[in-house]
């Protein structure tokens, strides 16, 4: 029994072990907003690390409400503390059926370079300050 055991727990610390770590993440929420104080429902905001770095970005999906929470690698995790460039944008289907879905914000929300929004994630954080998007 006491070897069995061992071996399990060997087992165990090798896999845990193994496994490659992922950034530090922190929980964070927000909302989004039109300049008139109205919930932008179903937005997608995406944070876009200042300097590029790769790998997944954080993003959230707006509620009726217009809150978010963002998630890097799984649902509502978080983000790496840093800062950031934002973007938001809104995919809405089309009138007809078959109308292919369009974003219904100006272009330059959804380019980190021209939306003019920033955001900034720190340890112990959890909520940005309201992103707001003039129509």
């Amino acid at each position: 029994m006491l070897a069995r055991n061992a071996i399990l727990a060997f087992v165990l610390s090798a896999a845990l072990g193994c496994g490659a770590k992922g950034p530090e993440l922190v929980p964070v929420r927000g909302k989004v907003t039109t300049a008139d104080g109205k919930p932008l429902e179903h937005a997608t905001v995406i944070l876009h690390p200042v300097g590029g770095s790769e790998g997944p970005k954080p993003r959230g999906k707006a509620s009726a409400d217009g809150s978010f929470a963002l998630t890097t690698l799984s649902t509502g995790d978080g983000a790496p503390p840093g800062e950031y460039r934002v973007t938001v944008e809104l995919w809405l289907a089309g009138a007809r059926a078959d109308d292919p879905p369009t974003n219904r914000l100006p272009p330059k929300y959804a380019n980190p370079e021209t939306s003019g929004l920033t955001a900034t994630v720190t340890a112990g954080q959890t909520e940005l300050k309201p992103i707001v998007v003039k129509r």
